[in-house]
């Protein structure tokens, strides 16, 4: 167990190196690369789920998904102070999201790197394009509102294509 956690561990750190790289190298277009790449892997990581036009239960058979394939990314929709969950905004659908979970927030912090940088965005867009799979007809963004060491919060905006 000590060596895998050595190996995941070094993984982390690699990730972060490459990704602070394309960071200094490419600037803020490295966000949106990032983000298209990972929209393209999370649409193909998802091909055998069932579809549907509920936001929350999409979500739910996000997680359920990822957990049956051994992948531990804790979210869950959060209400906070809104009276509803899913709330209408400029023609979207906004529901925030609670993170507590992230292996791209324990490989930064390995790293010692800060978040909301590419490699955030690449965990969005594959986020984005799972939930583009699973809730047809709709464009998915994520919008961070807070980041931290424990949990991250997020809106997830879903519009009409």
């Amino acid at each position: 167990m000590a060596e895998q956690l050595k190996r995941l561990h070094g993984v982390a750190y690699l990730l972060g190196a490459l990704t602070h790289a394309a960071e200094k190298n490419l600037g803020q277009s490295s966000h949106s690369i990032c983000m298209l790449a990972g929209k393209k892997f999370g649409k193909e990581a998802v091909e055998d789920l069932k579809q549907t036009d509920d936001p929350e239960k999409a979500v739910e058979l996000l997680r359920k998904a990822l957990e049956e394939r051994g992948i531990v990314w804790d979210f869950e929709p959060f209400k906070g102070e809104r009276e509803e969950l899913i709330e209408k905004r400029d023609g979207a659908e906004v529901m925030r999201l609670v993170f507590r979970t992230c292996m791209v927030r324990n490989a930064l912090f390995r790293y010692a790197h800060e978040q909301k940088e590419s490699m955030c965005y690449m965990a969005h867009g594959v986020f984005a394009g799972a939930m583009e799979k699973i809730i047809p007809g709709k464009k998915v963004n994520l919008e961070i509102l807070h980041a931290g060491p424990n949990a991250c919060l997020k809106e997830m905006i879903l519009e009409d294509v």
